[in-house]
């Protein structure tokens, strides 16, 4: 039951987060106005605003105007729910448990918000480290100068790549904004997560563009890189031990 209750609760800031998503790269507020159609601007109603269950019963559509709601938002409303469930089983009702919920959406919200306007917002990624760094003291992973070394290490190693594309390359292989994004990670993961983030994010972005290269015979395109950051340290957070063991640690 605790699970279920779980899953519902993280649904529900699932949908916020679609609000966040759709909003902050508008620079638009986030509480006014209320939920909107972005078609036809209809107010929405409560009962059209249930997470998942809307969607399903308004089949994927607007009740005024019929335009179709894309999937993104039950899509972000699953995810936030099995992400709830999955810190809490991984670190029970713990700091850890709330930080990693925190974090893991934060990085939801900055990959979708990526993958739709090439832009990691810096009211996510450096309140993030502020936090980050706030709540190192009471957790049971990460110290404070776990927390802080993870922050430099995540700037000053991205910053190294940045300007090495940037003077050597002449092109822009790594955002200002990835930047940020792997200092906000080091804040929450410590130099371990920024590794990580780097190794598996890259293998995952290189799979995903190698088709891409072979198909346009070029490899002058760009991709958003923070949803393979994010992604990556991800799955390192949750297999930290394996790798650790992996490694000889």
């Amino acid at each position: 039951m605790e699970y279920a209750l779980l899953f519902i609760l993280g649904t529900v800031f699932g949908s916020f987060y679609n609000v966040v998503i759709y909003r902050l790269p508008r620079n638009m507020s986030l509480l006014r106005p209320p939920s909107f159609c972005p078609s036809c601007g209809s107010k929405i109603r409560w009962f059209d605003n249930v997470p998942l269950i809307s969607y399903v019963v308004l089949r994927g559509k607007c009740r005024d105007c019929g335009a179709r709601i894309p999937l993104q938002y039950p899509l972000v409303e699953l995810s936030s729910g099995l992400l709830m469930v999955l810190t809490y089983w991984v670190w029970g009702l713990s700091a850890d448990f709330l930080v990693y919920y925190a974090f893991f959406s934060s990085l939801l919200i900055l990959s979708v918000i990526d993958l739709k306007w090439f832009l990691l917002p810096d009211r996510i990624t450096i309140p993030g480290m502020l936090m980050g760094v706030l709540t190192s003291p009471f957790r049971e992973t990460i110290t404070p100068i776990g927390s802080i070394s993870g922050i430099f290490l995540g700037f000053f190693l991205s910053l190294a790549i940045y300007f090495y594309y940037i003077r050597i390359r002449k092109v822009e292989g790594l955002g200002f904004g990835d930047v940020k994004l792997l200092g906000f990670i080091g804040s929450v993961t410590g130099p371990y997560g920024v590794l990580i983030s780097m190794f598996f994010g890259s293998l995952i972005a290189l799979a995903y563009a190698s088709p891409l290269i072979i198909r346009n015979k070029t490899i002058q395109f760009a991709i958003p890189f923070g949803p393979f950051l994010s992604l990556g340290c991800f799955l390192g957070v949750l297999l930290k031990e394996k790798v650790l063991s992996f490694l000889g640690f």
